[in-house]
């Protein structure tokens, strides 16, 4: 049984130990993919968001109910992963290379729908693999802003608040990081 975002902040906060679990459920796909195109590296991005709901379950084990009630956690979990993510790149060097972009890579096939014919389903699976590849080589502040706008859905505000940037700068990121992938993608088109 799945439970909302809306939902789950309630049931955390009357019961942790039990209600945990749908908090993994719920979003560690989502981390882990925001991860994985973060790093390029399964391994790293698998070991971030492990990282992050241990964090989480210690911290939500000490607020008080009415805190955690009061948490939107989308934000507040992927700013756990962001900032184990620039430990880990601040302390660790961690390097970062492109994403996967094999046949066999499950973790960047786009999900299945019944309706589209298999040639469809292909050529978006490869346009989301070059888009991600090409994400990737941005610089870390367009990076970052590109891959929660598009990817993660998160509007300015939000982003604003979990990166701790004015709201202008981020949509100077978003903008410009859009502007930079389709300048990339003018030149690959014109070869």
């Amino acid at each position: 049984m799945t439970h909302s975002d809306r939902e789950l902040p309630l049931l955390l906060a009357t019961d942790l130990d039990h209600h945990f679990k749908q908090l993994v459920l719920y979003y560690q796909q989502r981390l882990y993919t925001f991860m994985f195109r973060q790093t390029g590296s399964l391994q790293d991005a698998e070991d971030i968001v492990q990282e992050t709901f241990i964090r989480a379950y210690y911290a939500l084990a000490d607020y008080p109910g009415e805190r955690i009630q009061s948490l939107k956690l989308q934000a507040w979990l992927f700013k756990i992963t962001l900032n184990i993510f620039y430990k880990r790149v601040n302390h660790d060097r961690l390097h970062l290379v492109s994403l996967d972009s094999s046949d066999e890579s499950m973790y960047l096939a786009i999900e299945d729908d019944e309706r589209e014919q298999p040639e469809q389903i292909a050529e978006n699976q490869e346009s989301l693999r070059e888009l991600e590849a090409m994400v990737a080589t941005l610089s870390p502040q367009y990076r970052e802003a590109v891959n929660l706008y598009y990817f993660e859905d998160m509007g300015y505000r939000e982003i604003a608040e979990l990166l701790n940037q004015p709201l202008g700068t981020v949509k100077s990121n978003v903008h410009r990081g859009t502007q930079l992938l389709r300048k990339t993608l003018g030149a690959q088109k014109s070869r």
